[in-house]
């Protein structure tokens, strides 16, 4: 079959495109838009390598003028190429500290200034998103989280309540975005794999909001994400009826 192979060189093509971005970093460490202009790079080349064409609504939420905590459905292996599409210009990601054993990929996510935490230190985890908070509004920086912490595979699991308390430490908006379900839309052993479509729904204040409120906030936005994203997959091409 071609997906394995086209698996593997896509691995390979995303090592060395992070390598060369090393450089730039080193020039500009940590700057707000470095994860920007990566991710725009990578978009544009992963679809034209796996043939996806990408479908927005609201882009210009993605881009929010002030600090927000972005939240999405987290999907499968293929996160690694696709997910770089909902990152632009002033935004950063919340990964795991994990990720810097990945060669070149990992040392460039953390010099392109994301922010990376380790889970099974609650202490410390705690201490990264207080200073995450402090980042976001010294630089009006948006943070990138995927809240369900794992892949799904399918429809959103139970969210993790760090994203939450970061938006409300930081009294920031929650931004919402779905994305249609890949793994029962796209083929990739074509090559054209089909369309990704991605909806950024409306913001969600957290002002005035505290910690005692951050499962509630939690238990909205996973249902608010399951349903549209569950909607959205069932009228992208290539949905094969499995949500019926």
């Amino acid at each position: 079959m071609l997906y394995p192979f086209r698996l593997a060189l896509a691995f390979v093509i995303l090592a060395l495109i992070a390598f060369l971005f090393i450089p730039l970093t080193l020039l500009r460490p940590m700057h707000r838009n470095n994860m920007g202009d990566l991710c725009i790079f990578i978009t544009n080349l992963m679809a034209k390598y796996w043939g996806v064409t990408y479908e927005v609504e609201h882009p210009e939420r993605l881009e929010p003028k002030e600090a927000s905590v972005i939240i999405s459905n987290h999907q499968d292996t293929e996160e690694m190429f696709f997910g770089e599409s909902l990152i632009r210009h002033g935004t950063v990601a919340l990964g795991k500290w994990e990720l810097m054993y990945i060669p070149f990929i990992g040392w460039a996510f953390y010099l392109g200034g994301n922010i990376l935490v380790k889970r099974q230190h609650k202490d410390k985890a705690q201490e990264a998103l207080s200073k995450a908070a402090h980042k976001m509004k010294a630089k009006n920086l948006s943070v990138l989280i995927f809240p369900e912490g794992t892949r799904n595979w399918g429809k959103p699991l139970p969210f993790k309540l760090g994203a939450f308390k970061l938006a409300i430490e930081a009294q920031a908006p929650i931004q919402p975005v779905v994305c249609s379900m890949r793994p029962i839309t796209m083929d990739y052993n074509r090559f054209k794999s089909g369309t990704v479509k991605i909806k950024c729904l409306d913001p969600i204040s957290t002002k005035g909001l505290t910690q005692d409120d951050a499962i509630e906030l939690a238990v909205k936005c996973r249902k608010l994400i399951e349903r549209e994203t569950i909607e959205l997959t069932k009228i992208t091409p290539g949905y094969d009826g499995s949500l019926d």
